[in-house]
């Protein structure tokens, strides 16, 4: 039972970090982290790494909601937050996220680039803290659930087969899936515009967030 604490207690600190962007890389690696677990060890339960990882992931985007509203509009002064949302897009978000807040966020959740941006924004726009967290537990529920269950799954087959062969080359497809995944999502942040803030803002109803030939607009 202590070794399994353990174990849950690992899944929690990979999502939290994964969720504030330490270290910067996609935190469905560590939903994954969390199912290879659940798949490999036998006292490790799907019931206690599946809230694990939901309350990390819960956890980490709580604390950049309340760094939002503690430091408010003086927090997007900080160039790193501008190299995630520039001052234009990041004023259309503000305006829009009351009106279409939990789209928004649950739009946002896929979009790893520009997330942790629209957490803040959440916060510095005092946007109602319960709609912040209904939007958060969808995506736990739901997001975090399809992850998990369906890298589980992946996993327990490949425990199955039970061929060191086959780990020989799981292993390294799964490790350079995620490097590729990572570099891409670098890539879409290169540049003063990320084509997914263009998409958060489509789904927050602004008409304007893209050209007639579906092109990002500079700034």
């Amino acid at each position: 039972m202590s070794e399994a604490l353990y174990w849950y207690g690992s899944i929690w600190v990979a999502l939290f970090m994964t969720g504030i962007g330490l270290p910067p890389i996609p935190e469905e690696a560590g939903i994954l982290y969390a199912a290879g677990l659940t798949a490999l060890h036998s006292d490790v339960r799907w019931w206690g790494a599946w809230p694990s990882a939901a309350l990390g992931i819960l956890s980490a985007d709580c604390l950049l909601y309340g760094i939002g509203w503690k430091i408010g509009p003086k927090l997007f002064e900080y160039r790193w937050v501008q190299k995630v949302l520039s001052a234009k897009r990041r004023q259309r978000l503000e305006g829009r996220i009351h009106e279409h807040g939990i789209k928004l966020l649950i739009m946002a959740r896929f979009l790893p680039p520009v997330r942790t941006g629209v957490f803040l924004i959440a916060g510095a726009a005092r946007y109602s803290f319960t709609k912040f967290l209904i939007a958060d537990l969808i995506y736990c529920v739901v997001g975090v659930g399809i992850f998990f269950f369906g890298g589980a799954w992946l996993m327990d087959l490949l425990k199955q087969a039970g061929h060191a062969a086959v780990w020989f080359v799981a292993i390294p497809v799964a490790g350079y899936g995620l490097y590729r995944y990572f570099k891409y999502l670098q890539k879409r942040e290169a540049g003063p515009v990320s084509p997914a803030v263009a998409a958060v803002e489509v789904a927050a109803g602004d008409p304007g967030a893209t050209n007639p030939a579906g092109a990002v607009p500079a700034m």
